[in-house]
């Protein structure tokens, strides 16, 4: 025969399909299999009429269930919760011969639920109508089912996200690798390098929450296109940037002429790079540049913006976008 402690879950589970009572407002409760133990009286005798009680504290305001039963027989019972003044909140009472007792294994059972029962101290007092020897008694807290904001981030390293948990009070939170990705008291992780990491946020009720964190270099990257990729004409874009350790942006363009002739210069070249949110970091600006290019072939570039130059000295290139503006000469 399994402990009553161990089929007070499965008790309380089953009543999602058999609900047996309710107190207070008679709204009917929906029991989940995530119950706080507030109070657990495995093995109690009682005489007749004789009050027996116990205290137990609500956390928050939640709903609560109760399970009040005994072995062999049926035995009718009253049962009153007191509040931390003493005073009746309210009460119950439970006739031997009611249908609505339920039985396992030996034992006969009454399941009540409290929907939205105010957090506080309080006062369970049975009463039973004849001699009980052996009673036990439950009392577990609905917890909140919390969730986090992301279950799955992609950050760059050296910038920052902030998860959040709803439903559940977070009292640590915890990274599986710090040389990756760091979180703070708040929730915040910092991307310290690429590679990935999982973050933990614990619940003050035991719940725990994970996000898979990757971590990704601040480099800005394109696809290197070939002519085949190009239509008619000459285009030249950005296909990597990155700072170099004295903080200046340096970027890679490509240029790629389709024009049908060789081009021997450009002109007015303007290459400007933007944030997510459409804020210039930097634009490297040049009058003119010989570039001596086959029709049918392309020629990479490397474009340095100093970090005096920079209207954004620390960027999240990842997500930046790039622009090249200019003209070009051919010869026939």
């Amino acid at each position: 025969m399994k402990t009553r402690m161990t089929k007070f879950g499965a008790i309380v589970l089953a009543m999602v399909l058999c609900f047996t009572a309710v107190l207070g407002n008679g709204s009917t409760a929906k029991a989940e299999n995530n119950n706080i133990s507030l109070l657990e009286i495995d093995t109690a005798s009682a005489s007749a009429y004789t009050p027996v009680s116990y205290e137990f504290t609500v956390t928050k305001d939640a709903t609560v269930d109760f399970i009040i039963g005994m072995s062999g027989k049926k035995v009718g019972f009253k049962l009153e919760l007191l509040n931390s003044a003493g005073n009746l909140y309210d009460e119950f009472t439970a006739y031997a011969s009611d249908s609505t007792w339920q039985y396992d294994d030996g034992d006969y059972y009454r399941y009540l639920a409290y929907d939205n029962m105010d957090a506080g101290d309080y006062t369970l007092v049975l009463t039973f109508d004849s001699d009980v020897a052996d009673y036990f008694c439950f009392i577990g807290q609905e917890k909140s089912v919390a969730s986090i904001s992301s279950e799955k981030a992609t950050i760059t390293a050296g910038f920052k996200k902030t998860l959040k948990v709803s439903g559940g009070t977070v009292v640590s939170w915890t990274s599986s690798k710090k040389s990756v990705a760091t979180v703070s008291k708040k929730g915040v992780v910092t991307g310290k390098k690429a590679g990935t990491a999982t973050i933990t946020a614990k619940t003050k009720d035991g719940q725990t929450l994970k996000c898979k964190v990757t971590v990704k270099s601040n480099v800005y990257s394109k696809r290197k296109y070939t002519n085949a990729d190009a239509s008619y004409g000459a285009t030249m874009y950005v296909y990597k940037a990155s700072y170099d350790k004295n903080g200046n942006l340096v970027m890679k363009a490509r240029f790629i002429n389709n024009s049908g002739f060789r081009t021997t210069s450009l002109k007015g070249i303007k290459v400007t790079m933007k944030t997510a949110g459409g804020k210039k970091i930097g634009t490297y600006s040049l009058s003119s540049k010989k570039a001596s290019v086959s029709n049918g072939s392309y020629k990479d570039f490397t474009f340095t913006i100093k970090k005096s130059k920079l209207n954004i000295k620390k960027a999240d290139l990842r997500n930046a976008t790039a622009s090249c503006n200019g003209s070009y000469y051919y010869a026939y």
